[in-house]
């Protein structure tokens, strides 16, 4: 927020009048670089999971192991985004679909509703894979076995 303040108030500044695409690319450039920060923190959950660090170790652990890989995590960051949003608003371009010759009840959004949340809430797991399968080439191996680690992965 406060990087999307500073431009807005840098053009404000210069007298510039800001069009609506500008807001909408500053705003949505600051989130995304925000988010983009903030997976480099992504990595800290496997580290939980898997090698059973503390919370502020797998914090450590996880800046470490992304340090200089930002197309990587800006494609794990697009792919979950986008996926989200997919499985989020499904249900609602299927019934725009339904309701331009059925009139549905005043029930219906919140069917809607809970299918996207239902919908986010199935596929963001299988999302997030791809920060485990990172965690996974980027650390060392354990001195465990395969199958310990399968065992624990199950």
């Amino acid at each position: 927020m406060l990087l999307s303040q500073g431009v807005f108030w840098v053009l404000h500044y210069r007298q510039l009048h800001l069009s609506l695409f500008t807001i909408e690319v500053v705003s949505y450039g600051s989130i995304g670089l925000a988010l983009l920060m903030l997976s480099r923190f992504g990595l800290a959950i496997p580290a939980l999971v898997l090698d059973n660090y503390r919370v502020g170790q797998a914090m450590f652990r996880s800046d470490e192991l992304t340090e200089g890989k930002w197309l990587t995590l800006a494609v794990l960051l697009s792919k979950s985004l986008i996926g989200g949003y997919v499985a989020g608003m499904l249900p609602f371009w299927l019934a725009s679909w339904i309701q331009t010759s059925i009139v549905s009840p005043a029930w219906f959004r919140w069917v809607l509703t809970a299918a996207s949340i239902a919908g986010v809430t199935v596929v963001e797991p299988t999302m997030f894979i791809g920060f485990v399968l990172l965690y996974l080439r980027m650390s060392p191996l354990p001195f465990t076995s395969s199958g310990a680690l399968a065992r624990q992965l199950a």
